[in-house]
This record gives C-alpha cells, structure tokens and sequence, in this order.
C-alpha cells in the first residue's frame, strides 16, 4: 500500500453536510420569516420549512421532523415555550436543537426558557451573523450527537452479536443433557458476564464410551479482549484433540500456543478434569484455577482438590502435573471460577472456597445440580438483579441420579470408609 493510499484509508466518512440539514421556522409574523429565508438561503440553506403558529409547528415536527427548530416566544395560538415543553415530551425529538427568538430578555425568562427545553435563544429583531453563528454552532453539535449515538447502537449490536457467538460456544442445554442421561450423570451450569462479553468459558469434551473431559477457564480482564481470548482458546482446546485424555499434556500444549498469543499481562486461570464414570474416577490438571470440590459418596464430605499451577499464557515450558480423585456412583464435582467464591456480599464478606465447600455440604443429598448452584449463589450473596464485579461460571456434575437409601435406618446412618456412621438427611420422601 502506497502513502497516498494509506492516508485515504485514514479519513474517516465525512459528516452530513450542514447546509442539507431540515430547519423548520415557526413565526406568526410573515416580514421575519422571509426575513430568516433570505438569510439562511443566502448561507446556501435550501431544505427550509416554515408554520404560521404553534399548532402548525408541532404538526410539521412530526412529518418534517428537523433537524433544527427555530420558534418565535410570542405567537397567537401557542407560545414557542409551549412548542418547545411539548417537542421535548416526545423521545424521538428529546436532543434536536430548539432556538427561540424573543424580543424580552430577562433572567428569569431565560431561565424558563432553559428549563422548558431551549437549547438557545436569539435576540429579535434578526441578527443575521447572529443566527448564521447559531444555527451553525447548534447543527454541529446536533450532527455530532447523531454520529455518536449511531456509533454507539453500531457497537451495541456488534456486542450483542459478539455475546450470541460466545453463548454459543458453550455447551448447548439439551444436547448437554442428553450426553449426561446416556451415562447416567445430572449437569447443570451457571454463566454471567460481568458486562457485555466475558472472559469465562467451559465445555465438555467425548473421549470415548466411558470418558469424557470438562474444562472451565477464566480469562483476565472483561469486555472484548476478553472474549476474543476465549474464542482463542476454545479453537485450541479442539485443534488438540488427541491430548483430551491427559489432562496435563494438554494444559503444557495450551500455554506453549497462548504464550505468544496473549499480550503481556494476560492470562487464563484453567481446569481440565478427564471424568472416568465406569472406574469411578476423576484425573484433572490445574492451570492456578479455583480448586474443584469433589463430594465422595452420598454421605460424603466436600473436600477441596489442589489447584496449584501457573495460569496458562504467563511463559514458557511449563509442566503441570496430573492428579487423580476417586468419584464413585452417588458423588458430585463442583467447578467454578473466582467470580463465585471472591464475590462480596451486601456486608463486603466474600465465601471463599473453603466457604463454599461448607455451603455445599450443607445442600440436600437428593437435591437436584440446578438447586445446589442456586444455594451455593445464594451462599455467596449472588442474586439475579445484583451486578457482578467479575464474570462467574459454575458447573456441577452430579453422579447420585436416582440414589435412594434402602430403610429409615439407612438414611440415618451411611457407612463412609474415612467417618463411620455419618449421619445425613433423608432423601426418601416418604420418609
């Protein structure tokens, strides 16, 4: 590309020209407006309409709609202050410029004048350099306005799309359960951004008939840095998809290709936990991420895993290391992202995660992944209409589908290989 080309590719789309904008004039007296014809004409104005009141102007308003109001204070039907409160009252005209010609300047007028809605006053009889000055300065600025507020409804539907593909990259609802069904698992998820796109992302990944992998990874940052670098990741995670079933091989291939790709001082914290569901058994890697909670056993305790490792995309030849859970029928895996356990309550409090192993302990046996998401949020003082500090992900894999206990006595009492008789609530409902 020549200079000559570069510099053109710089300039920007020139703005609407001035001199085609929609000026509406309402004056009772017929000398002013030809008066203020003549004058705007003359500065090469030809797209000009003119009302005889203050009903007339409202009525051209909303067919002519302008882009520049010019009323007289005092006219026989309705004064220009009256056209102006009412313009102002409808939304489509709340920001056009309103200029009002008065003979009587005083304080206290002007300050009526201001708080109807003028945006300008003008002195009578005309001044034409006065009115060209005006008119010019008030259109300026109104064609800056509607550019910026274009802009700003562009880069609202580019998000709003943007935030649609990201969505989309997460594991579809019915597909997701029909998978779980198959293999006699329960799954729910949890997934706010913090604002318009996130840095959160998680997903499943088939091994083969009696594996399959889970991975929730956590970006630095929010807005569109952010979700681009889950876009990122995500194409990665599936271009690799030979190191699926070992978590630590594929956390070192992650960071080895995220490393030149994310600028400095971005990162992703990264869970992968291959889930063994016929041996009972779960093999995970941490890339410095929340530690999962794994609940052995329907009388099980929750027990926090080792998260320890360096978030992926930080530096070079980084090994992590694998390591091995046993999650037999009737257990439960929580993963979830910082925007859970660092969130702060009403009180400024945050859980923590040795807070939401206790929350989560605290949850019914028999009580369904969605509801013990909703406690462990309530928990930690999330609600729906509460604006989150940081993007918040939850995923919980439930392997107790239809577990029911034998007898009252059995629901009293459940053998646990570290705590003998562990008592725990009944999930039987007759009981």
């Amino acid at each position: 590309m020549n200079a000559d080309h570069a510099r053109n590719a710089l300039v920007l789309p020139d703005r609407a020209s001035v001199s085609d904008a929609r000026i509406l004039i309402a004056d009772d007296d017929p000398l002013c407006r030809r008066i203020v014809d003549g004058v705007l004409r003359g500065q090469n104005f030809s797209n000009l309409r003119f009302a005889e009141g203050g009903i007339s102007a409202l009525e051209q308003v909303r067919s002519f709609r302008p882009d520049l109001l010019l009323l007289d204070m005092q006219m026989p039907d309705m004064s220009g202050l009256e056209v102006c409160r009412q313009v102002r009252a409808d939304p489509e005209f709340a920001d056009i410029p309103i200029l009002i010609q008065t003979a009587t300047v005083d304080r206290k007028k002007m300050g009526e004048l201001f708080a109807g809605g003028a945006s300008d006053f003008l002195s009578k009889p005309v001044n034409p350099p006065e009115l060209i000055a005006r008119v010019m300065a008030h259109l300026e600025r109104w064609n800056s306005l509607r550019e910026l507020r274009e802009y700003r409804e562009r880069i609202s539907r580019e998000l709003e799309e943007a935030r649609r593909m990201q969505f989309e990259l997460l594991p579809a609802p019915a597909a997701l359960q029909q998978s779980a069904d198959a293999v006699g698992l329960r799954i729910a998820s949890y997934n706010r951004s913090s604002s318009e796109l996130g840095g959160d992302l998680w997903g499943t990944l088939p091994i083969d008939e009696s594996r399959f992998g889970i991975f929730l990874a956590d970006f630095t940052g929010h807005g569109v840095n952010a979700a681009l670098n889950t876009f990122r990741l995500h194409a990665l995670i599936h271009e690799y998809k030979a190191l699926h079933d070992d978590p630590a091989a594929l956390l070192s291939m992650l960071n080895e290709r995220l490393v030149p790709l994310l600028p400095s001082g971005q990162f992703a914290t990264f869970m992968y936990v291959v889930v063994d569901h016929k041996a009972g058994e779960l093999r995970f890697s941490s890339a410095g991420a929340p530690p999962a909670i794994v609940v052995q056993g329907i009388g099980g305790r929750a027990r926090l895993c080792d998260a320890s490792g360096l978030p992926l995309g930080i530096e070079r030849d980084v090994q992590y290391r694998m390591q091995q859970r046993k999650f037999p029928k009737d257990s439960l895996l929580l993963l979830f992202s910082d925007g859970l356990s660092e969130f702060p309550d009403a009180h400024g409090e945050r859980i923590g995660d040795a807070g939401l192993a206790g929350a989560l302990n605290a949850c019914h046996p028999g009580l369904e992944p969605d509801g013990v998401i909703d406690r462990l949020c309530a928990a930690a003082g999330i609600a729906g209409n509460i604006a989150l500090p940081d993007d918040t992900t939850i995923v919980c894999l439930d392997r107790r589908i239809g577990a029911r206990a034998r007898s009252c006595r059995d629901c009293l009492f459940v053998q646990d290989q570290d705590r003998p008789q562990v008592p725990v609530a009944c999930v039987k409902e007759e009981c």
